[in-house]
């Protein structure tokens, strides 16, 4: 750490020295009778070598640390420091000012009365410094502390976030690959076009260059890809239809958060039921944020599909750890339809 009082902070330490040497000067000259120049003299001398020393102090105090000596040690060397250093600058300061001002009798009479109280005043004002050094190293570490706090939790909320994802990529993956494995028996046409549709899906949206977030309208064309992937399986069983705001379109959202959703409509849409599943997804901006609402039909008599419960639980997690705010998805089950309410902040733009 750099000196506390080097740049502009040195201004305030020079005007707090001024004021005591005015209050110094006026108490010799009301006080004791002595002639301005003496007064001024003795003043400006004195507790110029007081605070010459109580600049330089500041590198004992770096020096001397509870870490390395205690408590205990601390405080004895800081003590003896002091008292050595106001007995200097007493000695020094009255062995200048004698040599000036010798043929006053009055103020050689006044420099020895008053010897051991200014020692014990320079004492004083260097303990003041010590105690205002320490405050200054103690902010200071705190601030860095601090520092390094938030880099550690960005850190972390960065793995988090990665993690998330990495449990969303493998498994999507995992789940095409099985449809390609079936068409390339029952139609291998269909087989080679979701290969092909699988490589640009893959390219855009989870390579290792893709953003965190993107625009709703990169989220989208994402989405359609996604889509067009699982229509080469299912074929009309799987309908989508869009409501878009188009002021809606240049907002930021999480990179891949609405696949999970569109995947749960399709596993619990057309797996369980034998009539086709229609994906709507209705985007609106409300108070400056992005709100988007995924609904699909599903049969309530069906039998539930078995999970691990994945893509939703990732998707209102990813959003918790992006935003640090709960709530941001929420879910509405009628008896045939099922649609999730997903709430985007937005940043204020800078």
């Amino acid at each position: 750490m750099k000196h506390p009082l080097a740049g502009k902070a040195i201004v305030f330490y020079i005007s707090a020295w001024a004021v005591v040497i005015a209050a110094h000067a006026v108490l010799l000259y009301y006080h004791y009778q002595l002639p301005l120049s003496i007064s001024l003299a003795d003043a400006i001398v004195s507790n110029a070598f007081l605070a010459g020393i109580g600049l330089s102090y500041w590198y004992v105090v770096q020096y001397v640390s509870p870490e390395s000596q205690g408590i205990s040690g601390v405080i004895f060397s800081h003590v003896l420091g002091a008292a050595i250093s106001a007995l200097l600058v007493v000695y020094g300061a009255s062995a200048v000012l004698s040599g000036f001002f010798s043929g006053d009798e009055n103020y050689q009479i006044l420099v020895d009365v008053s010897f051991i109280w200014r020692i014990i005043i320079n004492a004083f004002f260097l303990a003041l410094i010590i105690m205002v050094y320490y405050l200054l190293r103690y902010n200071n570490n705190l601030r860095l502390k601090e520092q390094e706090e938030l880099q550690l939790q960005g850190m972390l909320r960065h793995s988090e976030l990665e993690m998330l994802k990495f449990q969303i990529n493998p498994h999507f993956i995992f789940n095409s690959l099985n449809s390609v494995s079936s068409l390339t028996i029952t139609d291998p046409d269909k087989a080679r076009d979701m290969v092909i549709k699988l490589s640009d899906f893959l390219r855009s949206s989870l390579g290792t260059q893709s953003p965190e977030k993107h625009s709703l309208k990169d989220e989208l064309a994402q989405m359609q890809l996604y889509l067009d992937i699982e229509r080469v399986r299912f074929g009309d069983r799987l309908t989508s239809v869009h409501e878009i705001d188009p002021a809606c379109l240049g907002m930021a959202l999480p990179n891949m958060i609405l696949q999970p959703i569109y995947e749960n409509a399709i596993k619990y849409g057309i797996y369980e039921q034998l009539e086709g599943v229609e994906i709507k997804t209705t985007c609106k901006c409300e108070d400056g944020n992005l709100k988007i609402s995924v609904s699909n039909n599903y049969d309530s008599e069906g039998a539930p599909q078995k999970g691990k419960g994945i893509g939703l639980k990732n998707v209102r997690n990813r959003l918790e750890l992006t935003y640090g705010t709960m709530g941001l998805m929420t879910i509405e089950k009628e008896k045939t339809i099922f649609t999730v309410h997903l709430l985007i902040p937005q940043s204020p733009e800078k």
